[in-house]
């Protein structure tokens, strides 16, 4: 089963994914999504730079560039506007790209989709809001219908991406479930290349967290994608969430309190350093309590290259505590390692 994680196309997500272990890279198709927040140009570039440097060879890459094709042509080396520009730099790096693209996409965008297609060969990803669809399946196919022409793609080289979007608890996921079933039971319908289920979990703030204490916040995004599986006959959609972040774009604004978000589990043990250390030191702090706790996995730091940092961050290895980009990689780094093991292992992550 394959894992679908839909991150946020930063210095940190690009790091996690390039310090990959085989094992790991095999099962993750990434979604990734730019970030707009800087001049078009520079996020661009930005997103590019880290790309050429960070993503390993073989990868399958899916980027969501949103409304950015609003924005107009980026400028610079290569031509378009946002899609298609990426779709020269990936090709001059020989990096593939697939791009994703929504039905009620403007049309110059879904031509842009149509144009990625044909330059990479590696067909396109549909995402659906699922809370958003109608209740009419065929209203529903209708819509898609005229995505597929518009891009001239059919469902046998498209990835269906169904997201339930943020959930808070029990009653986001029982409001969610019977939207996200109805749409598996049309999508069955159809011959998609995948099917992916996803939602996210992680709060938006850490304002309400504890500082100096374990917090718990409980794996939402898991929660429905088992209640979807239990209720699917034959083989379950693929998982996706959103790592260790809140699906909405980040806001800008202050720096970040130094944190550590580590999956266990259904939950993730969410750790914000104390007001008592100065700078960034308080992240060396978490870091050798959740090393000394019984939180910390049998396999230590050998379960991925996040986990080897932490383990170095609580001996005090490193001559600074980080910053929000490499707190960010550690945590998404073990993320990916530890849902992948458990898809392999249990079925379910």
């Amino acid at each position: 089963m394959a894992y679908v994680p839909i991150l946020k196309g930063k210095r940190g997500e690009f790091r996690a994914l390039g310090e990959m272990a085989p094992a790991v890279q095999a099962d993750v198709h990434p979604v990734l999504e730019v970030v707009n927040d800087q001049l078009l140009r520079d996020v661009m570039e930005t997103f590019r730079e880290h790309a050429w440097n960070q993503l390993p060879p073989g990868l399958d890459v899916a980027v969501d560039c949103s409304d950015l094709w609003r924005t107009g042509p980026v400028g610079g080396v290569w031509s378009g506007h946002p899609m298609n520009w990426l779709s020269e730099a990936f090709g001059a790096w020989l990096l593939p790209l697939i791009p994703v693209f929504r039905p009620h996409d403007p049309l110059g965008a879904l031509a842009e989709t149509r144009d990625v297609h044909r330059a990479h060969h590696r067909g396109a990803t549909l995402r659906l809001l699922v809370l958003e669809l109608s209740s009419d399946a065929s209203a529903i196919s209708r819509t898609c219908r005229d995505a597929l022409r518009a891009v001239k793609l059919v469902p046998e080289q498209v990835d269906l991406l169904l997201d339930a979007g943020y959930l808070s608890g029990d009653a986001a996921v029982a409001e969610a479930l019977p939207a996200m079933l109805h749409a598996l039971n049309w999508a069955q319908s159809v011959p998609w290349r995948n099917v992916v289920v996803a939602s996210g979990a992680f709060p938006r703030s850490l304002a309400r967290m504890v500082r100096g204490r374990l917090n718990r916040v409980h794996r939402w995004d898991a929660s429905l994608w088992h209640k979807v599986a239990r209720s699917t006959e034959g083989k379950p959609p693929h998982f996706g969430d959103y790592g260790v972040s809140h699906p909405a774009m980040p806001m800008g604004g202050r720096g970040s309190i130094p944190n550590l978000r580590y999956t266990n589990g259904e939950v993730w043990d969410v750790y914000v350093a104390s007001r008592r250390h100065p700078g960034n030191d308080g992240f060396f702090a978490i870091c050798r309590e959740l090393v000394c706790s019984d939180r910390w996995p049998a396999h230590g730091e050998t379960v991925s290259w996040g986990d080897e940092q932490i383990a170095r961050c609580a001996r005090r290895e490193r001559p600074k505590g980080g910053g929000p980009s490499e707190w960010r990689a550690w945590a998404t780094s073990h993320h990916l390692a530890v849902i992948t093991q458990a898809l392999r292992s249990m079925g379910s992550p």
